[in-house]
């Protein structure tokens, strides 16, 4: 497929910076949706757009590109943010790309809307996994990138859904899934599953690739980095980068056993036994598929990653 030319919404966000330089270096023309915070660096092929996706006419953003990668989304903030800057946004923009006549509707969705709380531990996860259910003990988030899916799926456009895993990369090393910080200490919670990292680089040559493809049957796609280290393998190279100082292990079936028998109530999300089993729970996981549908260039081994990650600026 030749040039293209790609709107890009959340442009100015960590995924969205990734895309443009992407798409741009592939050729491609790129349109920049922006709401707020700086624009990116003027070059050939690129227009920079200011937008508020829930808000204003978008009408002259989508007329004439041939595909849409939405990566805006709220990455924080309670049920209300979500509902404006995730759902409502994505309602908008796939309203607006249907009456365009936009070919191609790609959407950066979130490995979080998958159920795991009831799979057996060291299952794989794919995508046949189920999604999640038990949403009112799952984050703002998780509901809001389920019901995001929702809409692109019935929206106008033909669409593909990337579930893409915990993005990481140079000033981008924290991790959830190892257990809770505090300073320079870490309360790590289990050593066995595989974390599932998608590193900033496949995420970004994932969506504009899936813009390059069209649509497929191959749909939706766990993007997720080849080699995925376990947490354990995963904190012993973030120590080479001096932190944590010191690591406390305790068990997450400590804290499974606590939330089982809690009364019904506002409690922590780890405290919630669908979020602290989605979040620790030793799984496996896979994005196989995207790397076959979606001609992904091969991966560096993790630690290299990872070193390469410390080494920039903010990396720890």
């Amino acid at each position: 497929m030749g040039a293209l030319s790609i709107l890009i919404t959340g442009a100015a966000g960590h995924v969205g910076r990734a895309c443009v330089a992407r798409a741009l270096t592939d050729g491609h023309r790129v349109r920049a949706l922006i709401r707020g915070g700086p624009e990116p660096t003027p070059c050939t092929g690129l227009t920079v757009l200011r937008a508020d996706l829930a808000r204003d006419d978008l009408t002259a953003a989508v007329q004439g590109v041939d595909a849409i990668l939405h990566c805006a989304a709220a990455m924080t903030g309670d049920d209300a943010v979500m509902a404006r800057d995730t759902v409502t946004a994505t309602e908008r923009l796939v309203t607006a790309a249907g009456a365009a006549g936009v070919a191609h509707f790609v959407l950066a969705g979130s490995v979080a809307v998958y159920g795991l709380a009831s799979l057996a531990e060291s299952t794989i996860v794919t995508e046949d996994t189920g999604l999640e259910r038990d949403l009112k003990n799952r984050d703002a988030y998780t509901r809001a990138k389920l019901a995001q899916e929702q809409v692109v799926i019935g929206g106008a456009c033909s669409a593909t859904i990337l579930r893409i895993g915990a993005v990481w990369g140079p000033g981008m090393v924290w991790n959830a899934h190892i257990g809770v910080a505090k300073g320079p200490v870490l309360l790590r919670m289990g050593r066995d599953g595989q974390i599932p990292l998608a590193h900033i680089d496949r995420v970004a040559a994932a969506l504009v690739g899936a813009a390059e493809h069209g649509p497929s049957g191959a749909n939706p796609l766990n993007i997720l980095d080849a080699d995925l280290p376990d947490r354990l393998r995963y904190l012993n190279a973030l120590q080479a980068g001096g932190w944590p100082k010191l690591v406390l292990p305790v068990s997450w079936r400590l804290f499974d056993a606590i939330a089982a028998r809690l009364p019904d109530m506002r409690r922590p999300g780890l405290l919630r036994r669908a979020t602290l089993r989605a979040r620790m729970a030793p799984m496996g996981w896979t994005g196989a598929a995207a790397e076959t549908a979606l001609d992904l260039p091969p991966q560096p081994a993790f630690e290299h990653l990872m070193a390469d990650a410390l080494s920039a600026k903010g990396g720890t």
